[in-house]
């Protein structure tokens, strides 16, 4: 752990409500509070507008349990209705565990009502 960590949660408890240890990681503060939540708030707003997402989180520590260098996010969309994929999101995304780290918002409503849509359609 470094001085700037926080307990930081693998899924959002807005996501899986608690899961105790086993959803926390030793995460740098700035990370935690600030990529890391727009990427949540990227994934709560597939929810909000019609879709679910299945998403992948791989901590990379030196040794299981210890803080993870990196962060690999994977993980796809699905229209919530008719299961269907939405192929056109991508939501991969490496980061780093430390405050140099951004995440730019790449879904918005509009896009995400009119993925939802076509996946409807299909």
């Amino acid at each position: 752990m470094v001085d700037t960590d926080q307990g930081g949660h693998v899924f959002g408890f807005r996501f899986v409500l608690t899961q105790g240890l086993r959803n926390m990681f030793a995460q740098d503060g700035y990370f935690n509070m600030t990529p890391y939540r727009v990427m949540e708030n990227e994934w709560a707003d597939f929810a909000r507008y019609g879709a679910r997402v299945e998403a992948t989180i791989d901590l990379d520590a030196p040794v299981v349990g210890e803080r993870p260098e990196t962060v690999t996010v994977g993980g796809k969309a699905y229209s919530a209705r008719s299961n269907n994929w939405l192929e056109e999101v991508d939501l991969r995304h490496d980061f780093g565990n430390d405050s140099s780290q951004r995440y730019k918002r790449r879904y918005y409503k509009k896009q995400i009502v009119e993925f939802v849509a076509e996946a409807g359609e299909r």
